[in-house]
């Protein structure tokens, strides 16, 4: 269902936003930025103030800038700009989801440059391991209501074919997914793939619970802990599936620290 985005320009601008909109820091601003303000539920009504000039065109912008990106309307955009120095009332209309008691519901979600997040709110053991084959080389973790997947153009090309589907295994299914996150990758730039280098950094930090590469004692200890833990020689008396994950995870954790020292060589050599 389309996202309710609704204006009315007359003595005050009047904007309807749907509660799905990433409305929380918005209604920070609001309720920070302006002192003649009055509230009443989810609707909220900022009155001009000559001494607060710049916060309330800074309101009509923002709010202007979001109808024009979702309605492509010029006109109204411009018309919005214009009477910034009207009052504005911005009411939140609540989405109300209405569950479809024979469907599946399936949350996919990026946790992170190399991983993804399946969520099942009602799981179905045909349709869990319908999915669960399809990743069986790349997942991480699984438990009873969810799975984590390591994040390459292999399980992107799945991920884009599964949220397809409206049925598995003779069940009705309704995912929950971002697809911008899932899209290939696009062509090499060495901006995006500086980025890239860093976030990977940033992940193989959270790995071994570290905020700066300068903590390097910290994650050797915890480097060491963790290649214990998941090496392969501990589980090999397990069924083949869980060894998979664990040989996943003993990788991920050499591939990380390996990483970080090269990482940590440039650093203190620098």
């Amino acid at each position: 269902m389309e996202k309710i985005l609704e204006v009315k320009v007359d003595d005050n601008i009047e904007v309807v936003l749907d509660s799905r909109f990433k409305i929380k820091g918005f209604i920070q601003f609001i309720r920070l930025s302006f002192n003649d303000l009055e509230i009443k539920g989810d609707t909220y009504k900022i009155f001009y103030d000559k001494e607060n000039v710049k916060n309330h065109r800074l309101l009509v912008q923002t709010l202007a800038n979001l109808y024009k990106k979702h309605k492509k309307d010029e006109a109204t955009y411009k018309k919005m700009i214009l009477n910034f120095k009207k009052d504005v009332i911005v009411k939140i209309k609540k989405h109300e989801v209405t569950l479809d008691e024979e469907a599946l519901y399936i949350t996919i979600r990026k946790l992170s440059s190399g991983e993804f997040e399946i969520n099942y709110a009602n799981p179905n053991e045909k349709v869990y391991n319908y999915i669960k084959g399809l990743f069986l080389f790349d997942l991480l973790d699984m438990d009873k209501y969810k799975m984590v997947v390591s994040l390459n153009e292999e399980t992107k090309k799945i991920v884009s074919a599964l949220i397809s589907k409206h049925t598995i295994m003779g069940y009705k299914v309704i995912f929950s997914v971002n697809e911008e996150e899932f899209k290939k990758s696009r062509s090499f730039s060495v901006e995006g793939s500086l980025k890239e280098y860093l976030n990977k950094i940033r992940n193989a930090l959270e790995l071994f619970g570290a905020e700066s590469i300068y903590e390097w004692d910290n994650i050797k200890k915890e480097y060491r802990r963790l290649a214990k833990k998941y090496h392969p020689d501990l589980h090999r008396n397990k069924p083949e599936l869980i060894r998979k994950i664990y040989e996943k995870k003993f990788r991920r954790v050499q591939e990380s620290y390996e990483l970080l020292e090269e990482y940590y060589k440039q650093k203190v050599t620098c």
